[in-house]
């Protein structure tokens, strides 16, 4: 009965460490960079998130990693949500809202002292 016993613990040990292994939220290959304590930045996959709320990126939701294409719609929708009440045409909301390359600006700043050829954290 204790070898039963000693086989179902090293089972479920087996299994929970596979689970474990198969967890895809982010590689953990993948080259991350800290950036100020407030934001990480994955070489790996180009991606961005926040761990800290911080009041010059209202758009982005805290721990959630952001392709450039996310980022751009964050920054999109959050600027749009300003406007949505009143009477504008598509056009004039065309001119107001960021381009995908004004995003893109904006996420280049942010990770500007960023070399991932020769990853460091930022620190302050």
């Amino acid at each position: 009965m204790s070898y039963l016993r000693a086989f179902i613990i090293l089972f479920l040990c087996l299994i929970l460490t596979v689970f474990q292994g198969c967890d895809n939220s982010i590689n953990s290959s993948n080259v991350i960079v800290k950036i100020y304590g407030y934001a990480e930045y994955d070489c790996t996959e180009d991606k961005y998130r926040l761990t800290k709320a911080i009041p010059l990126i209202p758009f982005l939701k805290i721990n959630k990693w952001y392709t450039r294409k996310e980022f751009h719609e964050a920054n999109y929708q959050e600027t749009i949500k300003l406007f949505k009440d009143l009477p504008m045409s598509n056009e004039s909301l065309k001119k107001i809202a960021p381009t995908l390359q004004m995003s893109n600006q904006i996420l280049n700043e942010i990770t500007k002292g960023i070399d991932c050829k020769n990853p460091k954290d930022l620190l302050f």
